[in-house]
C-alpha cells in the first residue's frame, strides 16, 4: 500500500500570502495561476500536498519576479505560527527544551521535512532534511524557510541579547544576500557540503538562556496533547528514486553513502534499499548516474578542466574519473568537451 503524500499546513503560506497582498500583489491571480479556489487558504489547517506547494512556489516566483519568497515567508513566522505547539514553546524553560519539543512534534509544522536535535554540554545542532521530492527551486525555497524561520524565532526571542550562532544551507550563495547579513549575529553559510538541508549550530549561551514565560504544568499538557495527534511517520513512499535523486544532486560535490542518507532520515539502509527495490532501482546506479550528470553539467563550462571537475565529484583521482566518465556516458571527458564546444562553434 502507498503512504499518504507528505503535507504541510496551509497557515505557512498564508502568511507569504498576506504579506504579497499588502505588498500590492495581485494574490488572487496567484492563486488561480497556481490551481486554487480562493477559498482554499481562507482554513489555516488545511494541509498542501507537495505538488501544490510547488505549484504556489512556481506561480508567486513568476507573478512577483522575486527570488526570496522563501527568505520572505520564514521570517514571518513566529511561534505563535505554530498553533498548540507553538504554544508549548513559549512555556519551555529555555530554548534547549524548545529544541526537544519542536524535535519530537515536528510533524505537526510539516511533514515534507525532518527535524533532529542533538545536544553536548557546549552546543546544540538541529537539522532540518527533506523527506520528500521538489523541484531543486522549490527545494531552495524551502531550505530558505527553515533557516530564517529558524532565526525569526531565535531573534524574536531573545531580542538585542541573542548570542552569535551559525545556520548552514546546502545551497548556492542566493542573489538576496544581503537581507541574509541584515540578520545578525546569526550567521549564514551557503555552499555546505554534503546531504541536503538546513544545520543550526548553537551555542550553551543561547540554549541555556531562560525563557520569561515558564511553566512545566503548561509543557506536560501540550506535549501530551501534541502526542495525541500522532508520532512523527517514517517517510512512507515518496517515489524513492525521485527523493534519492534529489539528495545527491544536492550534495554539493561530497560523495554520499547509502548509509548517510538513511541515518540523516532516521532509516535503515536496508529499508531504503528496499523502497528502491521496488522501483527496480539501486542507490548504487542512482548515485552513478547523478554524479555523472553533474559532471556534464560542470564540463560545460568551457574554462572547467577536467582535473578541476574531478577533484570537484569527489575524485582523487583524475585517471580514475576518466575512465567512470567514459564507462557511463561512452566517450572521455576531454571528448565530450570538445563535442560541445564544437556544436556550440556550428550554432553561431
Amino acid at each position: 500500500m502507498t503512504a499518504p503524500a507528505k503535507r504541510s499546513p496551509v497557515r505557512y503560506f498564508v502568511l507569504l500570502l498576506d504579506a504579497l497582498r499588502r505588498q500590492g500583489v495581485e494574490t488572487a491571480q496567484l492563486l488561480r495561476k497556481a490551481g486554487f479556489e480562493e477559498t482554499r487558504f481562507d482554513r489555516r489547517k488545511m494541509p498542501l500536498l507537495p505538488a501544490e506547494i510547488e505549484a504556489f512556489v512556481a506561480s508567486a516566483r513568476q507573478l512577483t519576479g522575486r527570488t526570496d519568497l522563501g527568505f520572505e515567508m520564514g521570517s514571518l513566522i513566529k511561534m505563535n505560527s505554530h498553533d498548540l505547539l507553538g504554544y508549548g514553546m513559549w512555556s519551555c524553560r529555555n530554548f534547549d527544551e524548545v529544541m526537544w519539543m519542536v524535535s519530537r512534534h515536528f510533524h505537526l509544522m510539516t511533514e515534507t521535512f525532518t527535524m533532529t536535535y542533538r545536544r553536548t554540554r557546549s552546543h546544540g545542532e538541529a537539522v532540518y532534511t527533506p523527506v520528500t521530492s521538489f523541484a531543486p527551486e522549490t527545494l531552495r525555497f524551502m531550505y530558505e524557510v527553515m533557516a530564517t524561520s529558524h532565526g525569526n524565532q531565535v531573534r524574536l526571542t531573545f531580542g538585542q541579547d541573542t548570542p552569535v550562532y551559525d545556520i548552514h544551507l546546502s545551497m548556492p550563495e542566493p542573489s538576496h544576500i544581503a537581507r541574509y547579513r541584515a540578520l545578525a549575529p546569526a550567521r549564514f553559510h551557503f555552499g555546505e557540503r554534503g546531504l541536503g538541508g538546513v544545520r543550526v549550530v548553537m551555542g550553551a549561551d543561547l540554549l541555556d538562556k531562560a525563557l520569561p514565560m515558564a511553566d512545566p504544568h503548561v509543557v506536560k499538557e501540550v506535549d501530551e496533547r501534541c502526542g495525541i495527534l500522532g508520532q512523527r511517520p517514517p517517510p512512507g513512499d515518496p517515489g524513492w528514486g525521485d527523493y534519492v535523486s534529489m539528495m545527491l544532486r544536492d550534495d554539493l560535490g561530497e560523495l554520499v553513502t547509502l548509509d548517510d542518507l538513511a541515518r540523516r532520515i532516521n532509516l535503515s539502509a536496508r529499508t531504503v534499499d528496499r523502497h528502491l527495490k521496488k522501483e527496480n532501482l539501486t542507490f548504487r546506479d542512482l548515485s552513478q548516474k547523478v554524479r555523472f550528470e553533474r559532471a556534464c553539467e560542470l564540463l560545460a563550462d568551457p574554462a572547467a578542466t577536467v582535473v578541476q571537475v574531478a577533484l570537484g565529484l569527489g575524485f582523487t583521482d583524475p585517471a580514475s574519473f576518466s575512465r567512470a566518465f567514459r564507462r557511463v556516458v561512452g566517450v572521455s571527458p576531454g571528448q565530450f568537451q570538445q563535442r560541445l564546444n564544437s556544436a556550440t562553434d556550428a550554432g553561431r
